[in-house]
């Protein structure tokens, strides 16, 4: 990858998609489970707490390495 700030930026937005996509889809692996009465309501908010922390957590690693 070049040095460049428009290919770093690139980069940058290209994974925030990536990130984002896989939370929302996470996310909806979460609401099938509970509209399916697999979990629980409390079970589906912690899943979710979960999944939200680990984006963030993410989102914090990319802004840094790119």
């Amino acid at each position: 990858m070049s040095d460049h700030p428009t290919d770093r930026h690139a980069a940058y937005f290209d994974a925030m998609r990536e990130a984002d996509a896989a939370l929302d889809e996470a996310l909806g692996h979460v609401r099938a489970e509970e509209d399916a009465g697999r979990i629980t309501p409390a079970q589906a908010a912690a899943e979710r707490v979960s999944l939200l922390e680990r984006h963030l957590a993410e989102c914090q690693r990319l802004r840094r390495d790119l």
